[in-house]
């Protein structure tokens, strides 16, 4: 297939991750969709990436191998892999990028175009995604979902995003449309750079979730920031990248000439939801939820305080009323004996 004009490109960027890579390749170029390239791009590996993806690349002519001599870091290497792509393939309409440790159902990048090609309003389309173990066994957690289909306001779609966009490491590995990612400035050098990402695409149009679990991402340890702050650049890290997430994001939204009422939108959701996930905030929370369970157990303690107390005033009254219909008619039966003695007998 080398020298077709595939429509879709995948990139691939690789780092020290040979256990894994048979598996991801494996599950990408069986595809039922074949119409794709894809690049891998090495940032420096030192384990047995090299051979491996050698030996793809030989396989399969839709693959092509490409490495750094030296680590650059995930910023610029995903940002690479793309120029790349719009490079060897300038009529490409749609870039994914793919992992070299996660897998794929053979049917996700066939229901991905088709996602975008039935809705051209759409710059992002993914899957619910399942979680997996080093053991590749599926973990049991609830997908995230995000979606906003038929949202035509982009107003809307930002408050939508701002405030319940949970999932950008899984919305960035969907299947985009390469004119909205290169509008959207690809991978801007700051901290979570996928949800950066995630909220200018929302910008430009809507991003479609699929309902089927057609992608496994396999699970990873630390904290996403710490790790990201060693992992994202090999050299000097740029311009205020030791402060807080959202607000390097702000800075680069207000020079893209996002509105500054939209800009504080996302400062002040992003404040909130990162403190939701702090423990105080999850102590919090535990308290807050067994104050409501002691207000549920009183409630429920005095329904049924005020029911037994009405049924047994019932009970008590019939009980009585009972008892005085009872003497009533034994007064008046022994009155009307008395009375029946005291008659003289006419016989």
């Amino acid at each position: 297939m080398r020298g077709v004009a595939p429509r879709t490109v995948l990139g691939m960027t690789l780092y020290n991750n040979a256990k894994h890579l048979r598996e991801a390749m494996d599950s990408i170029l069986g595809q039922t969709h074949r119409d794709f390239a894809l690049l891998m791009l090495d940032d420096g590996s030192s384990d047995e990436v090299e051979p491996i993806a050698r030996q793809y690349e030989r396989q399969d002519a839709r693959v092509r191998y490409v490495r750094h001599q030296r680590r650059q870091g995930m910023v610029p290497t995903w940002k690479e892999v793309v120029e790349m792509a719009r490079r060897d393939h300038p009529g490409a309409e749609y870039f994914a990028w793919v992992s070299d440790h996660d897998r794929w159902d053979t049917r996700w990048l066939e229901t991905m175009i088709a996602e975008l090609d039935r809705h051209p309003d759409a710059v992002l389309a993914y899957p619910q995604t399942l979680r997996i173990d080093e053991a590749s066994v599926v973990v049991d957690k609830e997908p995230r979902i995000f979606d906003t289909s038929g949202v035509t306001s982009a107003a809307e779609r930002w408050r939508r995003f701002c405030w319940n966009g949970f999932g950008s490491g899984d919305m960035v590995y969907g299947l985009m449309r390469m004119r909205a990612l290169e509008a959207a400035g690809i991978f801007r050098p700051v901290l979570n750079p996928d949800r950066m990402l995630v909220a200018e695409l929302t910008l430009l149009g809507e991003i479609h979730q699929v309902p089927q679990p057609l992608w496994s991402r396999r699970q990873s340890d630390g904290a996403s920031v710490a790790r990201q702050r060693t992992s994202l650049f090999a050299d000097a890290t740029p311009p205020r990248f030791n402060w807080p997430p959202s607000l390097q994001h702000a800075v680069l939204l207000r020079a893209q000439g996002v509105a500054p009422s939209m800009v504080a939108t996302y400062v002040i959701a992003s404040a909130w939801r990162a403190t939701r996930k702090t423990d105080t905030s999850k102590s919090l929370g535990r308290g807050v939820d067994n104050v409501h369970f002691v207000k549920k157990l009183v409630k429920k303690g005095a329904r049924h305080a005020v029911y037994y107390t009405l049924v047994g005033g019932r009970m008590a009254v019939a009980k009585i009323r009972r008892a005085t219909r009872k003497v009533i008619y034994e007064v008046l039966m022994l009155t009307h004996r008395a009375g029946l003695r005291g008659r003289p007998n006419t016989r």
